[in-house]
């Protein structure tokens, strides 16, 4: 399952998650490009293989319509690595506060869990480019029984 993770984080980088089009923002987010880096914790809980950690994930998205963004994750805590594949459907469009699901696949290595997750999160727009971010997700394991991994995250996007 982990290398299921890792061969869609790649096949979406190829397949152009990252081209820039488009304005920053605004009523109309069709084609924006967005990064983001925020701080990260993960909570393991039923028995998952791993422990509580902590560290930074980066974030690279593209908006396909003006509530749904898809975009990839890469995080680093300690002695693991993450690869995230993720859908973000915001509840109303682009709005100050502006609060959203994701849902997607994600998976730890090395030794860590994979599998689906969904969550909540929030942005607090302050401009049309710049963004706060928060999110929590809750991840389960295909591949480790009823184990399950909370994750939370804050930090900044930038729209292009």
């Amino acid at each position: 399952m982990k290398l299921v993770a890792a061969l869609a984080a790649v096949a979406a980088l190829a397949a152009g998650v990252p081209c820039m089009a488009g304005d920053a923002g605004g009523e109309d987010a069709v084609g924006d490009t967005y990064v983001g880096a925020a701080a990260v914790m993960a909570l393991p809980q039923g028995g998952a293989r791993m422990a509580r950690r902590s560290g930074a994930a980066l974030r690279v998205g593209r908006y396909l319509t003006d509530q749904l963004a898809f975009e990839m994750e890469g995080a680093w805590m300690e002695d693991r690595a993450g690869l995230a594949a993720r859908g973000v459907w915001h509840w109303w469009g682009y709005e100050r506060f502006d609060p959203f699901f994701t849902f997607g696949a994600k998976g730890w290595m090395p030794r860590g869990m994979a599998g689906p997750f969904a969550g909540v999160g929030a942005f607090f727009h302050l401009d049309d480019s710049l963004s706060l971010r928060a999110d929590g997700e809750c991840a389960g394991a295909v591949d480790d029984g009823m184990a399950c991994a909370f994750t939370v995250s804050a930090g900044l996007q930038y729209s292009f």
